[in-house]
């Protein structure tokens, strides 16, 4: 098996394990992401290291369990066990950490004792799934471990250069690793989950639809264990973004919730589960002008289109993927705005300059009541500003788009900064357009955007 992206995050990992003195580092993510894996890998050639997988069941068996890893003799508390891993091992990393906290938050208290009170140069590395519960074990002041770690990485998903990489290894063309890529982003798992090629439609029955298949029930279940109890409010709420980018008065009149309640759930979603994003129009500072998406491609998929056919994909499942399928281009397209967001994070400087503010613009047409404009791309430097349109059709874009696209600019107050324009278009540009092209607009397909990501 291939092992794809994470080049920085294995530098970081063998950097903190080559220390000479002890180091206590949290790697965390959401589930699927890939940690394991990279715990594997950054491990491939150390020895004296104990692996540990926590799962929630009774304390008494997770402790024997544990104890029996190591030693003949079953331990009866955690500080003697604890004390005992950090003199034995160099090496010691508990996947699934935050179940500890779930079976007995005790736990936590016995381990930060010994970790304050062990003399070797252990290191201990933890893995945990649920983002908002790590936060609280690690973050928060009233917690024991608060302070203890030396080092947290937030392992991301694969970035769109090695997502696509990985659909390419398997087969697919340009168009279909976009179209894949869309519906479940840089998630290794799921995109392993393409790996024996078939079209798109097929694809999607099979993972998603049909009897047993493995992610037909892969968000609910993630999100229910993040949420716990609340997890309905939050369904709620995610229900209302899908496949958009929403104001907080359009959430509350979809979902229903009151104000009052929609603001702490929304706080939450964006900075303790991160499953939330929230933009202001960007060169606008005014943050009425916010709106809300969901910052994940698998998660927006499941319910945009997925959660609303739950019914009929259990007792219809043929007829819940024609509806589904009808609707993905739509779907796709408002993807494809950030996958081009993501193409020009990762070639900053493809425009001539080099992009440190990027994001999208909306707002009312100045001098109008009633109209109001929306532009997929500003990006911008001190010195120059970038606007761009992102179109997944199957029409070519033209002069008009173009002309639109100008129109709309002038929207935007950028002051005396050098102005160009950039076209990303599925079904490529007329002749005239490519005719009218100048070194101020860049006219991108999907397979220009691939050719330039590869380039180097």
């Amino acid at each position: 098996m291939n092992f794809y992206d994470r080049e920085k995050e294995l530098e970081a990992l063998t950097k903190i394990l080559n220390s000479e003195e002890k180091r206590f580092t949290v790697l965390y993510g959401r589930r699927r992401i890939g940690k394991t894996s990279l715990i594997k890998k950054a491990y491939e050639n150390r020895d004296n290291f104990l692996y540990f997988f926590v799962e929630v069941k009774r304390e008494e068996a997770l402790l024997k369990e544990l104890s029996s890893l190591f030693s003949k003799a079953i331990y009866t508390n955690w500080y003697d066990l604890f004390t005992d891993l950090f003199e034995r091992f160099d090496h010691i990393i508990f996947d699934e950490f935050q179940n500890f906290f779930l079976v007995n938050s005790d736990i936590l208290y016995s381990l930060q004792h010994a970790w304050d009170e062990t003399k070797y140069n252990t290191k201990l590395t933890v893995l945990g799934s649920y983002t908002g519960l790590i936060k609280k074990i690690f973050m928060e002041e009233k917690m024991p471990l608060f302070g203890r770690v030396n080092n947290f990485i937030n392992l991301k998903k694969f970035n769109l250069k090695s997502g696509l990489e990985m659909l390419f290894d398997f087969g697919y063309d340009t168009e279909e690793a976009l179209e894949i890529y869309s519906l479940v982003g840089g998630v290794p798992k799921y995109l392993w989950g393409f790996k024996n090629k078939d079209n798109l439609k097929n694809k999607i029955y099979e993972l998603f639809i049909a009897d047993f298949s493995p992610f037909k029930e892969e968000s609910k279940n993630i999100l229910i264990l993040e949420f716990g109890s609340e997890h309905r409010s939050y369904f709620s709420i995610l229900e209302a973004i899908g496949g958009g980018n929403k104001t907080l008065k359009e959430i509350e009149d979809i979902s229903k919730i009151p104000s009052t309640s929609l603001s702490k759930y929304l706080n939450e979603l964006v900075n303790n589960y991160e499953i939330l994003k929230k933009e202001n129009s960007i060169l606008d500072r005014k943050s009425r002008n916010a709106r809300y998406s969901i910052n994940d491609e698998f998660f927006d998929f499941y319910f945009n289109l997925l959660s609303r056919y739950l019914s009929e994909i259990e007792f219809n499942p043929k007829s819940a993927l024609e509806k589904i399928y009808q609707q993905l281009p739509t779907h796709i397209g408002h993807q494809f705005e950030n996958i081009c967001i993501q193409f020009l994070k990762e070639k900053p400087n493809y425009p001539g300059f080099l992009i440190n503010n990027i994001g999208k613009s909306w707002g009312k047409v100045p001098y109008s009541k009633n109209l109001s404009y929306d532009i997929d791309i500003v990006a911008y430097n001190d010195d120059n500003i970038l606007f761009g349109e992102c179109k997944w059709t199957n029409k070519k874009m033209g002069i008009k788009d173009l002309e639109t696209l100008k129109m709309r600019s002038n929207y935007v107050n950028f002051e005396n900064k050098q102005t160009k324009y950039i076209l990303f278009s599925k079904s490529g540009f007329t002749q005239e357009l490519l005719k009218f092209q100048t070194d101020d607009l860049f006219l991108l397909t999907p397979n220009k955007m691939v050719s330039e990501l590869f380039k180097d």
